[in-house]
């Protein structure tokens, strides 16, 4: 089931973080976790949850956007939730929006599986950046 992100998913939240932080360049917990206060004030972080766990998390900026972050935790993973997600964030968009999202640069091994997501939703390649001194890429998903 996909719903809105309540505060009560915060604990939830950081467990399933523990488990695949080093997949995210930059991680630290504390701005992690404003971030994700944020995002739930705003309704703009959704969870999917499967027998009373989160399954996965995605926030955005609506105003800007963007997907700022997605994860899907390990157990969950390849049963098509950060698809679903994705599908979910979408319809806040309207057609010919351009939805963006920063990920690892092709040939990065740490970004294999979230490229492969992105591309599969329709995401394709855009400007290279650095972020948190990282090198990333900017993929875009036009509606």
């Amino acid at each position: 089931m996909i719903r809105y992100a309540v505060k009560s998913d915060e604990s939830q939240i950081l467990s399933m973080m523990e488990l695949v932080k080093d997949d995210f360049a930059g991680y630290k917990e504390k701005e992690f976790l404003e971030a994700v206060q944020n995002a739930v004030c705003n309704e703009e972080a959704i969870v999917e949850t499967e027998d009373g766990r989160i399954a996965g998390l995605l926030m955005c900026s609506k105003k800007e956007k963007e997907l700022i972050f997605l994860a899907v935790h390990p157990k969950y993973r390849k049963r098509g939730v950060a698809k679903r997600l994705i599908s979910e964030m979408s319809r806040w968009f309207t057609a010919g929006d351009i939805i963006e999202v920063i990920t690892f640069q092709d040939g990065d091994t740490k970004g294999i599986p979230a490229r492969a997501c992105y591309h599969a939703c329709g995401f394709t390649d855009d400007e290279k950046l650095t972020v948190f001194d990282y090198p990333c890429q900017k993929l875009i998903l036009r509606l």
